[in-house]
């Protein structure tokens, strides 16, 4: 519905606030003819000439950035994750049913060398892999990883599904990892690190803060959405890097009895200014994973478990600011 502003009556004068009638004589005309010419050369001028006011600030643009390149890991669909396969490199996904979706790679993280580790939680594992997607090792731990990273130290934090408890295990020199141990307040936990603080105040805007930390300040983002017909309907904070730049994940949707989701990832400066766009992230999903994306030295990693493999789909923000 569209508010009209209410018509706003000119004021009424009274006779004694009148101005002064003009003079009729000849040299009262000659004035009054002079004035109106005057005025009306002004005019013309004006309406001939632009104005040279401060122009308007323009948007910063994001520029759109497309898939580097897809790293493919073997995966199966199981109807008992029991039996396990002889291939230790293969991924397991549950066929689902009526009532609950399939099941499969839950979380994964970015190793310092490039490489990859992924929860295989059917199995109750950590399995690692190349930066190819080759296989390298697994770690059995005797329960379903819901979330996972590998903590600057290479050790792995790892919360077990339903209970929410974070465990540790720790590498040694060699790159071989103890047996777990409870969390404690001094082990980071980079996922709440990395979520900030997010504020959804309408379809077009949000607010993305990061956690506060002693001695690092990373102003707040201010994410605006415009597109015809869509809105937000939800934004993640992905986490930063070494030079303040943040990652935000919007997913948006056209209003309707069925909704059909899409989403983006944005890079963000310090200053608040977007730098780069990505939309072409793919959704075709057999089991969603709780852990989509990462973030490491201004890559993009998404996990995509698919029914014939799954996928890492990988977009390098480097080339451009």
């Amino acid at each position: 519905m569209r508010t009209v502003a209410p018509a706003v009556l000119p004021p009424v004068r009274s006779p004694e606030a009148r101005p002064p009638a003009l003079p009729c004589g000849p040299s009262g005309w000659f004035l009054l003819i002079s004035c109106v010419v005057a005025l009306a050369g002004c005019s013309s001028k004006d309406s001939a000439t632009p104005k040279t006011g401060a122009p308007a600030a323009a948007s910063a643009k994001a520029a759109v950035v497309g898939l580097t390149r897809s790293v493919t890991i073997p995966v199966r669909v199981v109807a008992d994750p029991a039996a396990a396969p002889a291939d230790g490199s293969v991924l397991s996904i549950s066929e689902g049913g009526d009532d609950e979706p399939p099941e499969g790679p839950s979380t994964f993280d970015v190793l310092p060398d490039g490489g990859f580790v992924v929860a295989d939680p059917l199995r109750q594992r950590i399995v690692f892999y190349d930066a190819a997607g080759k296989f390298r090792f697994d770690l059995l731990i005797h329960f379903s990883a819901e979330r996972l990273r590998v903590l600057p130290n290479n050790a792995l934090s790892i919360v077990r599904y339903q209970s929410g408890d974070r465990y540790i295990s720790e590498a040694d020199s060699a790159g071989n990892y103890g047996a777990l141990r409870l969390a404690t307040d001094r082990d980071p936990d980079l996922d709440a690190a990395d979520a900030g603080v997010t504020r959804l105040e309408s379809g077009s805007q949000a607010i993305v803060s990061a956690q506060p930390a002693p001695g690092t300040e990373i102003p707040p983002v201010s994410v605006r959405f415009e597109a015809v017909g869509e809105s937000m309907v939800s934004v993640r904070r992905l986490g930063s890097d070494a030079r303040q730049r943040t990652y935000v994940a919007i997913e948006a949707a056209f209003p309707g009895q069925s909704v059909d989701v899409r989403e983006i990832v944005r890079k963000y400066a310090g200053n608040g200014d977007p730098l780069v766009e990505i939309v072409d992230i793919p959704l075709d999903y057999l089991a969603h994973p709780v852990d989509e994306f990462r973030i490491r030295g201004g890559v993009l990693y998404q996990l995509m478990p698919k029914s014939s493999e799954v996928r890492i789909n990988i977009w390098d923000t480097n080339s451009r600011p």
